[in-house]
């Protein structure tokens, strides 16, 4: 199990899928009951790209990489 850890703010992360393509911590997003969410944008700012990812989904290695 990973260990957990907070993500802040202009964090950078990339699919481990698709490195290149990163994406910068623009919100995190607590609702009472839900577990916690991040929203991302696309670090390029030519694509308007935009997502919601759980923080579990963000901190798993084996889905998302931090790039800084």
């Amino acid at each position: 199990m990973a260990r957990k850890r907070a993500i802040t703010m202009g964090e950078r992360f990339a699919r481990a899928s698709t490195p290149g393509h990163v994406y910068v911590v623009v919100a995190l997003v607590e609702k009472p009951g839900h577990p916690q969410h991040v929203r991302l944008v696309a670090e390029d700012g030519v694509s308007a790209d935009e997502i919601l990812v759980g923080a579990s989904a963000l901190l798993d290695p084996t889905i998302w990489l931090c790039v800084g």
